[in-house]
Formats: C-alpha cells, sequence, structure tokens
C-alpha cells in the first residue's frame, strides 16, 4: 500500500469526476466484479462509466426487478455485485428489497434520486423514491458531493456488512450524477484493505441444511424477526461511527452522519441533505459575515437516524428548520416528520419547523434560502403545526385542515 509519509494516510490523487463515475469507481477500486444493471436515467452514467472497465462484468438486465434478484444471487454465492437505479426503477425492485434486507444480506446499492411518477412525468431530483424504502430494513445515506459518494460507497459496505444489512447511498440525480468536481481518490490496495474479505455468516451450505426466507412456524418467530432488523438499523449507528474512525485514519477524512457548519454558538439552524446543502452553506456564510448567529447541519443518514448526533448539535432554545427534499402527501417533509417525532420528549424547548423545497427539480437559491432564514426569526411554536413549501414564487404554509397566510 502507497503511502503519504508527510500526512500518515494513504496516497491518493485529485480527479475530476461526476458523482456517476465516482461510485462507479468506488465499487471497482472495492474489488466488486460483477454488476447487474438495467438503464434509467440519471443512473445510466454510473453503467457507462462501468462498463468501459476492463475488469467488471457488467451484466445487462431485461428489468430493475431482475436485476436486483440476479445481485441477490451473487451475494448468496458469497460474492459482492454493483447494482445501482433510480425512480421507476427503485419501486419496481421493492419487493425483492424486502427480501434482501430479510435475509440479511449486506448489498450497496446507488441510487441518484428522482421524481417518481406522481402527478406527471420530470427527470427532476427528488428523494421520493429511496425515501419510499425506509421502512425495508435498508440503511440509507445521503451525499452531498461527488466525494460524499465515493466515501460513503465505501463506508456503506463495511458498515452493511457489519450489521448484516443492505445499504442505499443515495444522491440528487444530475445535480450530483452529472456534475463534475474533485475527488480525492485514494490508492487502490488502500481501498481493498479498508472494504477487506466479504464475509456473510449462514450462507447456504449443503453440509448444514436451513431454510432460507421460507413460512416461519409461527407469528412470533416471524414478530422476533422484524424486532431483531429494527435493533440491527438502531446500531448501525455506532458501528458507522466506529467504521468511520478507521476510514478517516487510512484515508484523512472524517465522516459522521451528521455535518455542522457554523454550529457552535447558531441560534438559527437550517437542516438539510444532499445537493440542497450548498445552497443552504452559501446563505449561511453570508449571513455570518453580517454577524447573524446561523448555522448548517447537514444530514447524512435516516436509517439510521442520527439521534445521537442530533441531540449533540441541538441545543434548547434554538429554532431550526429542515428542508426536505420529499414530501409526505398529507404529513410534510418526512425527514422532518421523522426527526421532529424521534426528538420530542428528549428536546422539546426548540421550535422545529418543517419545510419542503425542490420537489421535481425546483432549484433552491441562497436568495430563497435567506427569505426562509428570516421567516424563521420571527417564527414561534405556533408555526410547528404547519407544513412549509418554498419555491420560485415564495414561501407559503399549508395547516393540517386549511389554507393559512
Amino acid at each position: 500500500m502507497a503511502m503519504n509519509e508527510r500526512l500518515g494516510i494513504a496516497s491518493s490523487r485529485r480527479v475530476i469526476l461526476t458523482g456517476a463515475e465516482a461510485m462507479a469507481l468506488a465499487y471497482e477500486l472495492a474489488g466488486v466484479r460483477i454488476a447487474y444493471v438495467f438503464p434509467i436515467t440519471p443512473q445510466t452514467e454510473v453503467l457507462e462509466t462501468m462498463v468501459r472497465s476492463q475488469r467488471v462484468r457488467v451484466i445487462p438486465s431485461d428489468s430493475e426487478f431482475n436485476a436486483i434478484a440476479s445481485a441477490t444471487g451473487v451475494f448468496w454465492g458469497g460474492e459482492r455485485c454493483a447494482i445501482y437505479t433510480s425512480s421507476q426503477g427503485l419501486v419496481l425492485m421493492s419487493e425483492v428489497m424486502w427480501e434482501v434486507a430479510g435475509n440479511r444480506l449486506p448489498m450497496v446499492m446507488g441510487v441518484f434520486n428522482r421524481a417518481l411518477r406522481g402527478p406527471a412525468w420530470t427527470l427532476g431530483p427528488q428523494q421520493n423514491d429511496s425515501l419510499f424504502m425506509r421502512d425495508t430494513g435498508w440503511l440509507q445515506f445521503f451525499c452531498e458531493t461527488a466525494q460524499d459518494v465515493f466515501d460513503f460507497t465505501l463506508l456503506a459496505m463495511r458498515v452493511a456488512e457489519r450489521v448484516c444489512l443492505p445499504a442505499l447511498v443515495c444522491g440528487d440525480g444530475f445535480y450530483l450524477s452529472h456534475q463534475k468536481e474533485e475527488v480525492e481518490i485514494p490508492d487502490e490496495a488502500a481501498v481493498r484493505g479498508f472494504v477487506g474479505e466479504l464475509a456473510i455468516p449462514d450462507l447456504p451450505d449443503s453440509s448444514r441444511p436451513a431454510t432460507f426466507g421460507g413460512v416461519v412456524s409461527s407469528p412470533q418467530q416471524y414478530f422476533r424477526l422484524s424486532e431483531r432488523i429494527h435493533r440491527e438499523v438502531v446500531a448501525s449507528q455506532d458501528v458507522f461511527l466506529e467504521v468511520a474512525k478507521g476510514f478517516e485514519v487510512l484515508f484523512g477524512r472524517r465522516r459522521t452522519l451528521t455535518e455542522p457548519y457554523e454550529m457552535e454558538d447558531a441560534e438559527l439552524v437550517l437542516m438539510a441533505s444532499g445537493a440542497t446543502c450548498g445552497a443552504v452553506r452559501e446563505e449561511v456564510t453570508r449571513r455570518r459575515r453580517r454577524g447573524e448567529k446561523v448555522g448548517l447541519l447537514k444530514l447524512c443518514s435516516i436509517r439510521p437516524l442520527p439521534v445521537g448526533e442530533l441531540l449533540r448539535h441541538l441545543r434548547r432554545g434554538q429554532k431550526a428548520v429542515i428542508l426536505d427534499r420529499n414530501v409526505a402527501a398529507g404529513a410534510g417533509g418526512i425527514f422532518h416528520c421523522e426527526i421532529s417525532a424521534a426528538l420530542r420528549g428528549l428536546l422539546d424547548d426548540i421550535v422545529l419547523l418543517g419545510c419542503v423545497t425542490g420537489l421535481g427539480g425546483v432549484d433552491l437559491t441562497p436568495e430563497a434560502t435567506g427569505k426562509l432564514l428570516d421567516y424563521l426569526a420571527a417564527a414561534g411554536p405556533a408555526q410547528q403545526g404547519l407544513v412549509h413549501f418554498l419555491d420560485e414564487e415564495g414561501l407559503h404554509a399549508v395547516g393540517r385542515t386549511e389554507r393559512c397566510d
């Protein structure tokens, strides 16, 4: 393994890559040699990158359902397999995704989020495709940059294989999949050393007859298996932090499930995930120069939900708003619903609003973020009962039973 003697970490090179190229390269450097694929925009860029590799056998499938079913067979055979999709393709996989988690196969799937066919077709980014799977038992990590995509793909492999659960590595379609930026790519031997060899306990063995995914003998057995998956998802918070320490020692980059920016004395806090963080960070930086105490808390995961890290960074008396590039119709943003429910009783003396933005690819600008901050500064507990929407026409709120000004 080549080492950077001055920094004491693995040698690396800086390359200009798209998020899609970074994802494909992470799979390849980790030693993945099989990929089951079916093209769908904007994930197709990953496929096109991987087919140019001489070391990965890319096998075309006749549907996304077939792709994940075939990848499952690769894991049952004791090998890693690359798989990636988006939007309708991910929804088509949903039946098998429950089985993959239930069978405790540590598959890592790349997803470039794209809006689903709801009110109309659109190719713009929206997180509802992956969040539709949040109850299946898959871990879910969210990326802002191409560097995030590369790093979290490797981290997800280690974490998934430790807890024996699959994981999604998600990024906003087009914003992240197609735009190029500088990415630090470490020495291949260091990557292989970090991820190690795949080790799945309890694989089928002819010398030990067993049933996999069959009918349980009692409802109680099904109940306990489901409870066990829940416990492992929760436990993956600590597993991630442990794995991330080794990642930092080897590659020199610190990774956590939340990333604070100007949070030390922040009175107004914006929480966001994915590419939305870019515009938010720019506005936070501008406000800080004016002396305003504002901060950003970047959310990198929803499964596990990083409750411990949220409690570490948030404090009583703050006002915060969670920006969601997704919506659960009738409830609001999904990150907001999950986090506000999780913090209830643990951190009540805080004004916590939810704001849906960016649906279908609507752009969130620093200027729009500024208007949201001004609204947050004047908000009180009464505004917590509203679902806020921020689009190109401005900020508006919807009550639980009627439209509100």
